[in-house]
């Protein structure tokens, strides 16, 4: 499977909160918040993003969406997706744009790397 199909069902899954799938792709995957960000750091394995990343926006985002706009190969076993976070928040609507830079290894998700504006993130989310 290529990198940008295997970045495809991770955002597949994670829509349709499909935990089975989500574990396949993330089980042990190096997972990068952007620093400055509510959520921001360094997580290991789906575990660990869903306790410090997925949990606490869906506690803080209602309605949360992060859905590429398209998604590019980048060499043989990388894919890089852009595209939009939104929902709604205490403070008024999310509309904040990502790119998400993943590593791809036998269908995996090896590495994932989070590029977003945190200020939008932390106005957002009252942090």
């Amino acid at each position: 499977m290529a990198a940008t199909e295997t970045m495809k069902s991770l955002y597949d899954a994670f829509a349709a909160g499909d935990g089975e799938t989500l574990g396949a792709l993330l089980g042990d995957t190096d997972w990068v918040e952007a620093a400055g960000g509510p959520y921001g750091g360094r997580y290991r394995g789906l575990g660990e993003v869903a306790e410090s990343v997925f949990g606490p926006i869906g506690r803080n985002v209602q309605g949360f969406t992060a859905v590429p706009d398209e998604i590019l190969p980048v060499g043989n076993d990388k894919a890089l997706a852009l595209g939009f976070y939104r929902g709604s928040t205490p403070a008024g609507p999310l509309e904040t744009r990502f790119a998400h830079l993943a590593s791809v290894e036998d269908g995996r998700i090896t590495h994932f790397e989070q590029f977003t504006d945190t200020h939008e993130w932390r106005v957002a989310v009252g942090v």
